[in-house]
């Protein structure tokens, strides 16, 4: 299934907006299964916007898209750099960046207690400091 850029970023709102909803109604598991594909949704967008209209991309590109891991998908993105300037220059956000590399696609098949959901989403969702933000500037 093909997804354009504009599509995977309104998917990774929609997936945070609905992790959001899961974690007020006490769903924590699938409220934390969800904001980590916001992220991985929002960072798939960015690998989106390098990819040119009217080429065919690189295959080993295209095959190293189809991963779960944040910190390879930001090196796709071509972001490596500046997210090693965001961590240095803003702390709150270095530790949500730390919060969230521990999310997993595995996360579906465990359950998730109230504080580990919380956490996640407030590193991602944070609107001052949360990584979904740092994203948005680059999709």
């Amino acid at each position: 299934m093909a997804l354009s850029r504009i599509e995977l970023r309104d998917l990774a709102e929609l997936k945070l907006r609905d992790s959001k909803l899961l974690l007020d109604n006490a769903s924590y598991s699938n409220a934390y299964y969800l904001a980590g594909y916001s992220v991985e949704l929002g960072l798939k967008a960015c690998v989106a916007r390098q990819i040119r209209q009217d080429e065919i991309p690189d295959k080993e590109l295209v095959n190293r898209v189809y991963t779960h891991n944040f910190e390879s998908l930001a090196g796709l993105a071509g972001l490596k750099s500046d997210l090693k300037i965001q961590q240095d220059a803003d702390h709150r956000f270095q530790a949500y960046w730390g919060i969230i590399a521990e999310w997993s696609p595995d996360a579906r098949y465990a359950t998730c207690d109230s504080m580990s959901a919380q956490l996640l989403w407030q590193a991602i969702g944070d609107p001052d400091h949360g990584v979904l933000k740092w994203i948005r500037t680059h999709w």
